[in-house]
């Protein structure tokens, strides 16, 4: 599948469902089953009269004839947009065809990105009820996490943490603070200088190992 960016989908497929279900009669016998399986093969027997209908349109007469909006304000990458041309021009696909897959794409990632997004807020609310995390301890202890991260992580992995909304994960979030605590508490004064020195990064993750 084609990796296009993420766009806002207003499909209301799930409105449709129900418009169905409330035109069909209550369902006694069959079980409560019924009605789903009837609105389901209604739906079915429309979208292949549709599609039938989109065979019969002339296939635009080269890649870059294709009319489509991908329904991104900035716009879609260019190599991805040559290869869908190409794609469906090489596969005979109308020019309606090609926008309805482009729709249909928008709308599958735009329910992957939503279902993400809850993920994240699931992982974020599972952080604040560790142990010792709640109120105002979680402000502070992500404190002592964002220390570690700032000390060991480049700013590549930062991004991606960040990006792929692992920054609430539970478990990034613990491994961090961890390594944050031992930055704190193994630091110490070498009592045999005059000058006040405090352990090295690989000293402190490293202890046993010879300097």
């Amino acid at each position: 599948m084609m990796n296009f960016p993420v766009a806002d989908s207003q499909h209301g497929h799930g409105r449709v469902t129900a418009e169905i279900m409330d035109e069909l009669p209550e369902a006694v016998l069959g079980g409560d089953n019924i009605c789903q399986e009837d609105a389901s093969d209604e739906q079915s027997g429309s979208a292949i009269e549709e599609a039938e209908q989109l065979t019969d349109i002339p296939v635009p007469h080269a890649p870059e004839a294709y009319e489509l909006d991908y329904g991104l304000p900035e716009g879609i990458d260019p190599q991805v947009d040559s290869q869908f041309r190409q794609f469906a021009h090489a596969n005979g696909v109308s020019g309606e065809l090609a926008q309805k897959l482009v729709d249909f794409h928008n709308s599958l990632e735009a329910a992957r990105y939503q279902e993400h997004q809850t993920q994240t807020g699931e992982w974020e609310r599972q952080t604040r009820s560790l142990p010792g995390w709640h109120g105002n301890n979680y402000r502070k202890n992500m404190g002592v996490a964002n220390k570690a991260l700032q000390a060991f992580a480049s700013p590549a992995l930062a991004r991606m943490i960040r990006e792929s909304g692992y920054a609430c994960h539970p478990e990034v979030v613990k491994t961090f603070y961890n390594v944050g605590r031992r930055l704190t508490e193994d630091s110490y004064v070498d009592s045999g200088r005059n000058a006040g020195r405090k352990k090295t990064i690989g000293e402190i993750l490293y202890p046993n190992q010879p300097i």
